[in-house]
């Protein structure tokens, strides 16, 4: 199919190169031309050699140059498999886009049978000028038998086959995950998990990287004791709670029972559950939230912020189809000189549908950053303020951006992220609304990145408040308030100037899912913070003993550790896959922990791999994790509770189960301390006891919490179920779910 794209070069090297051009691609891809002069060489990743079905070690990386030999920025390489494609040999994402050195990486996945695999890199749409990387896949794992047949739960089953990689090697029944429990290369032997759906169920082995080809076996449940160890977790869907395990109640044991829904919904509908344990003749409610009032002002301060986010994700929605069409303009080339001026289309309501045109005088130039000011108030900041925020930007903040999660577009040709500061972003609010709907402090619209739109500026452009203490365009804000604002807004929206480019401009498809696009951009923030806490290891740069950050740190975690503490007191009423808009405060704090989690256990490059493709949501997630998003959803809120538990050495709980990078309890503790929330860790659990139930309303990617135990001598086994509230069962796109935690 044929797709039309823009030019992408720089100014002083492409004048010549300014007509759109028609471009092939196949498969949705965008591919955007790069220019005949454009040379490739391969730096890295050539002559690998791995097990077949393996992820290569080490990514695929090419270099792009220009006629003059410099390095290119910001344009887009493609990857095709050329041999190996038959067996399944394939890249993870088929485009990539050049970093500051003109690298373009991707990764490689090698088919299930050996043999030799060729990959052609080239520059987008001219696949004539193409370098070739090789790899070879070797034997991989295979399963040559399964004994017995039939199976139930906890017993051993013996997978016979090759290159099986012995005990370290992990084996999957459907969609659980255990290890093998003991074994060679020639035969493993792993424990069948409880909870299983009843039927053909298929048993496959990862070795490494490499996974073998899967064989059936049939299982059949029975209801047996879950013996779990304290400290020890299992995640069992609600369709099989209740004719698959019962709950070990020795005397003493003690449990953290988690309902949930670990799914998506277009829109947060509640259903009420119940739980029960063993009977229905007792009842108590999923917790009342409390003090949610005291949560008030905090989202009051923020709700034209919030409601000009909602305003421009929608829009970018509806402008992906422009994106995608025939008619694109090439903006002008602008010179960027400081002193020189350029005007600026600039929206003037929350709404975002009308505009005006406003003077920029460019008053800082950078490597990366250029920072124009209004001539409508250029005393707002003198040169020292400029050149202060300029650094940061340029030298801290952008880099956190990109390093994160990929080079931005450059569609201007000037090689710079342009900040327009202009009290037209104050003036988004009245003074007279400032107490109830707070300011806007800055934004990035996805129109400056559809040059055929309306009012487009056709470049990568940051606005942002001015210092204004008199309160003579809105709010009041003096220089160090209005510098402290915009940091932290700076990089949440770099990220999604780089996520629109990477999923709508380069990829032709659409806009991340707002849960997702907006978690990352929290994820950007704290990135920023981690900057200044490795820059000033406690005690230094802080102004007081107690904090856990320094001062610099403050703009960028502020904003997490109050999102999240406000979330976890209500998991049960704020999603982490479901929005209204652009989410609540409550929203952002689930999102964000859930990211911070998945980071600790997949590593932090995930994260420019959700950005580096054209899925969204939930399945973005599944594809650049390599699990299903229930059982990450699954062990995710397990690790709310089992992170930092008091009196329990964190190594106890395995890393699964929590946060590696943060102290979770530590964050909530300091957070009640500074903002007087009542509770030091803000979930709080119902009580589930024995022959009793709880009820309550749930919504798609939430959950809530119950404790259950401590159980008197002679107690037995405890059944559990989770139906909704007349007792019917929940359906399989529901996600219901049960995470079960010993705690003692």
């Amino acid at each position: 199919m044929l797709i039309n794209g823009l030019v992408y070069r720089r100014a002083s090297r492409w004048l010549a190169l300014s007509a759109i051009l028609l471009l092939a691609g196949c498969a949705h891809e965008r591919l955007l031309l790069a220019g005949s002069f454009y040379a490739l060489r391969v730096v890295a990743g050539d002559g690998q050699t791995a097990p077949a079905g393996s992820l290569l070690a080490q990514s695929l990386q090419v270099e792009v140059r220009d006629a003059a030999g410099s390095p290119v920025r910001a344009t887009i390489v493609g990857f095709r498999v050329t041999a190996g494609a038959a067996d399944g040999a394939l890249v993870l994402d088929t485009l990539s886009v050049t970093n500051d050195a003109g690298i373009a990486q991707a990764e490689l996945r090698l088919g299930t049978r050996p043999g030799a695999v060729e990959v052609h890199a080239f520059p987008a749409g001219a696949e004539d000028r193409s370098v070739i990387i090789r790899a070879t896949a070797m034997a991989g794992p295979s399963i040559s038998g399964l004994l017995p047949a039939n199976v139930g739960p906890g017993d051993t089953l013996a997978i016979a086959g090759t290159a099986l990689g012995g005990v370290a090697s992990s084996v999957e029944f459907g969609s659980v995950r255990v290890r093998a429990a003991s074994g060679t290369d020639g035969e493993l032997r792993a424990v069948v998990p409880d909870c299983l759906p009843a039927g053909s169920v298929n048993v496959r082995v990862l070795s490494g990287t490499a996974w073998s080809t899967s064989r059936a076996v049939t299982f059949t449940p029975r209801r047996r004791p879950l013996a779990l160890r304290p400290f020890d977790a299992a995640i069992i869907g609600a369709a099989e709670l209740a004719t698959c395990a019962a709950l070990v109640a020795d005397e003493g044991a003690e449990y953290v029972v988690i309902p949930q829904l670990a799914s998506h919904a277009a829109s947060p509908a509640s259903t009420t559950m119940r739980v029960t344990a063993g009977g229905v003749t007792a009842a108590s409610l999923f917790r009342a939230q409390e003090g949610e009032a005291s949560f008030s002002a905090a989202r009051s301060g923020l709700r034209a912020q919030m409601a000009l986010d909602v305003t421009l994700r929608e829009q970018e929605r509806r402008l992906a189809p422009l994106e995608r069409g025939v008619s694109v303009a090439r903006p002008p080339l602008m010179a960027l000189t400081v002193g020189s001026l350029r005007s600026f289309h600039v929206i003037t309501t929350l709404a975002g549908d009308e505009f005006t045109m406003a003077t920029g005088q460019l008053r800082w130039v950078g490597e990366h950053l250029g920072i124009y000011v209004d001539t409508a108030s250029a005393s707002a900041y003198d040169d020292a303020d400029l050149a202060r925020l300029g650094k940061l930007f340029d030298t801290d903040l952008y880099h956190t951006a990109v390093d994160a999660f990929g080079a931005e577009s450059d569609f201007d040709g000037n090689g710079k992220v342009l900040v327009f500061l202009t009290p037209r972003v104050n003036a988004l609010v009245a003074s007279a609304d400032c107490g109830q709907k707070g300011f806007v402090t800055g934004f990035f619209n996805g129109r400056d990145l559809v040059t055929s739109a309306a009012n487009s500026n056709a470049g990568e452009i940051f606005y942002a408040l001015v210092p204004d203490p008199a309160g003579q365009y809105s709010c009041a804000h003096t220089a160090t308030e209005a510098l402290f604002n915009v940091s932290g807004t700076f990089v949440h929206e770099m990220q999604h100037m780089i996520s629109f480019f990477h999923h709508v401009v380069a990829r032709g498809g659409e806009p991340e899912e707002p849960w997702l696009n907006e978690g990352l951009s929290h994820i950007a923030e704290e990135l920023a913070s981690r900057v200044f806490e490795a820059r000033y290891p406690a005690p230094l740069g802080r102004t007081s003993s107690a904090q856990l950050f320094p001062d610099s740190s403050a703009p960028f975690m502020n904003r997490q550790l109050l999102n999240s503490y406000v979330y976890l007191n209500s998991t049960a009423n704020h999603s982490v896959t479901t929005f209204v808009g652009s989410g609540s405060l409550e929203d952002r704090g689930a999102a964000w922990l859930f990211l911070r989690w998945l980071g600790d256990q997949k590593g932090e490059s995930i994260y420019r791999r959700l950005v580096q493709t054209q899925l969204t949501g939930v399945a973005n997630v599944e594809a650049r994790a390599g699990e299903p998003f229930a059982g990450l959803f699954g062990d995710f809120t397990v690790a709310i509770w089992g992170d930092s538990i008091p009196g329990v050495a964190r190594s106890a709980v395995a890393p699964r189960y929590r946060f590696t990078s943060r102290n979770l309890r530590q964050l909530m503790a300091r957070e009640s301390a500074l903002a007087e929330f009542p509770n030091v860790f803000p979930v709080v659990p119902f009580h589930l006891i024995v022959g009793g139930f709880a009820e309550g309303p749930l919504i798609s990617g939430t959950m809530v919490y119950g404790s259950l135990g401590p159980f008197s001598p002679g107690q037995g086994s405890v059944m559990l179920s989770f139906t909704k509230q007349d007792g019917s069962a929940l359906g399989g796109a529901d996600g219901a779910q049960m995470g079960i935690l010993r705690v003692k």
